[in-house]
């Protein structure tokens, strides 16, 4: 994610709303993604609402953001997403490695991965694709988060340190431990050319 040029966040500090529209319109789709992928589908209808709930907070907190002190805002904002996806889930009380709290309704959002195969995958990479996310959502939430941090939002590790609060050498061990996780889970679909 790009970061935001210093006069916008300045003009937002102001209550500038033409400023406030710029870092929504800059920030809006990976905020929604990255909400999205930690979550996962079970939230895929109140995820524009999270979002929201997520900006309304950042815009309350906006004059605290101190670019002086040498953090990246996009990583700033990152904050604010994992500690309301955290309050997400401990509000609903759900318990996050849940395979059967799934909502297949109708009228969902779709959310769009740049990354995501096109409109005429074959059913192999949707039952991949299903694979991936059951066994993203069984990794413990610091894991969850810092692999989607590094590997979806390609932030390097010292922004994932200030976003999670913990050291590099944790964010490190937390993304090895998710990895090989991962790899455990995904291995027989590795194996089979998926």
């Amino acid at each position: 994610m790009k970061d935001l040029d210093l006069e916008t966040i300045a003009l937002a500090q102001q209550g500038n709303e033409d400023a406030n529209r710029a870092i929504i319109e800059a920030l809006h789709r990976q905020v929604i993604a990255t909400i999205y992928r930690f979550l996962g589908s079970r939230f895929q209808s109140e995820v524009e609402d999270i979002a929201q709930e997520v900006f309304l907070k950042i815009f309350r907190s906006i004059e605290r953001f101190e670019p002086e002190r040498g953090v990246k805002f996009t990583t700033w904002i990152y904050t604010f997403v994992r500690n309301h996806c955290f309050d997400v889930l401990k509000k609903r009380r759900l318990h996050t490695s849940s395979l059967s709290a799934r909502d297949d309704s109708e009228g969902q959002i779709s959310v769009p991965d740049p990354r995501s195969p096109a409109p005429d995958q074959s059913a192999e990479n949707m039952e991949l694709g299903e694979k991936i996310e059951e066994a993203l959502a069984l990794l413990g939430e610091d894991q969850r988060m810092v692999f989607i941090l590094r590997e979806y939002e390609g932030l390097d590790y010292g922004s994932i340190s200030r976003v999670t609060g913990v050291s590099e050498g944790t964010v490190k061990s937390r993304l090895h431990r998710a990895k090989e996780s991962l790899r455990h889970r995904l291995s027989p679909y590795m194996r089979a050319g998926a």
